[in-house]
């Protein structure tokens, strides 16, 4: 996936769009990050619900470091731009998907208070010294997000473009996935993708899949009946979780996960828009740990098995 999964979470309650009908498996299909949604018919319901804001948000400014965190149910990115006085640039996004404008921020910078100015949809930006740039606080009404600026970064386009082409030509993948539209709840669902068009999901007390090129078998919890639809079209499994669109990559620094040597890189697909800290291992460029930040989508995954046989079949 993608960006793949059912949710809507609010007040520690799960409230999964589930009825009696199929699922959209989100970015396995498109690249797009969306919710994976169940309808209440009996076929096979491939449509992305809205999760862009209905405004166009900007893209960061052409090489600029892009950093994102979830602060509470608001999503808040962070672009940084290039020079003696970069630019920095804050992006927005309410619970509801949409742009946060009109709030009154500013930026902390060392000892200095920055007044934004809006530049667009939930778009806020000031300038600031490049020598003062340790630490940048985004001043929200009762809130601050503190983001810490890498010392030393480098463009990671190729490193991306890679890994990509790693991922897309993955024989098979299992990976666990935790996604979350808030601070509490979510729900957590574990992928099995075998190429070029099998898929086994398994949210932890919830829904399940199986989907075999243009067959799939659907429940709504454990131990339910299992309902038999078309998939169409077929799923192309697997494919880059962020989707085909990543811009301002750069190197954060280096790292180990599970002994592994990794590039730590954050990119921006800005279509959607949502924002990735990837770990990408430096000898085989798999994707080893990645966090997305997007409006009500806060998403890590962990990728477990790579290129070992699968067997997926129909449910008994």
């Amino acid at each position: 996936m993608s960006a793949a999964s059912f949710l809507e979470v609010s007040k520690g309650t799960q409230r999964a769009l589930v009825g009696a009908g199929a699922v959209l498996v989100a970015g396995l299909v498109a690249g797009a990050v969306a919710l994976t949604r169940l309808d209440s018919g009996h076929g096979s319901l491939v449509e992305t619900p809205r999760v862009k804001p209905a405004e166009a948000i900007a893209p960061p400014p052409p090489g600029a470091l892009v950093l994102a965190q979830e602060a509470g149910t608001r999503a808040v990115a962070l672009a940084v731009g290039q020079g003696a006085r970069p630019r920095l640039t804050a992006t927005v996004l309410g619970s509801s998907g949409d742009a946060a404008s009109g709030l009154p921020l500013s930026f902390r910078v060392g000892a200095a208070s920055l007044l934004a100015r809006p530049c667009g949809p939930g778009c806020y930006t000031a300038s600031a010294p490049r020598s003062a740039l340790r630490r940048v606080a985004v001043v929200l009404p009762g809130r601050d997000v503190v983001f810490v600026i890498p010392p030393k970064s480098r463009p990671a386009a190729g490193i991306v473009a890679r890994a990509a082409r790693v991922f897309s030509g993955l024989s098979s993948l299992v990976y666990v996935e935790s996604l979350r539209s808030g601070p509490e709840g979510g729900l957590l669902t574990t992928w099995r993708l075998e190429a070029p068009n099998e898929v086994t999901y398994d949210i932890r007390g919830g829904a399940s899949a199986v989907i075999i090129g243009q067959r799939r078998w659907d429940r709504d919890r454990p131990g339910a009946p299992w309902r038999r639809s078309e998939q169409i079209p077929a799923l192309r499994v697997p494919q880059p979780s962020w989707g085909h669109v990543a811009v301002n990559a750069h190197v954060l620094g280096s790292g180990r996960v599970a002994g592994r040597p990794v590039w730590i890189v954050s990119f921006v697909n800005p279509t959607t828009p949502a924002w990735f800290t990837a770990w990408i291992d430096r000898r085989t460029y798999r994707t080893l740990r990645l966090r997305m930040t997007a409006a009500a989508h806060f998403m890590r995954h962990r990728y477990l098995e790579f290129d070992r046989p699968l067997t997926i079949r129909p449910p008994r």
